[in-house]
């Protein structure tokens, strides 16, 4: 079973980039220890634009990416996050098929 990664490309309100940076920490403290199948995530802000973000989720396959989805705490914390863009994340899903570490 291949690892499921989804990257989502977001803007923060004006004034509301740490908000957004916050709101992942928040996450990774209160759900990512009880999330199954969730391996790492990466958050990143755009040399050009710091309110542009970009972030990176890996969970260890397309069931518990789901699984976490579906939760109602998942869905209160997005809402929460949502609260603090300019519009909704632009989201690309997909199947891990090649990776390289330095």
């Amino acid at each position: 079973m291949a690892d499921h990664v989804t990257l989502f490309r977001m803007k923060a309100q004006a004034g509301k980039r740490q908000a957004v940076i916050d709101q992942f920490a928040k996450w990774e403290r209160e759900h990512k220890a009880t999330v199954r199948g969730f391996r790492h995530s990466l958050l990143l802000a755009n040399n050009d634009d710091p309110d542009e973000l970009m972030a990176a989720v890996r969970f260890d396959s397309t069931e518990s990416y789901n699984a976490n989805s579906d939760r109602a705490e998942q869905g209160a914390w997005f809402q929460e996050l949502r609260a603090l863009l300019a519009a909704d994340p632009e989201w690309f899903n997909g199947t891990l098929v090649r990776e390289a570490a330095g």
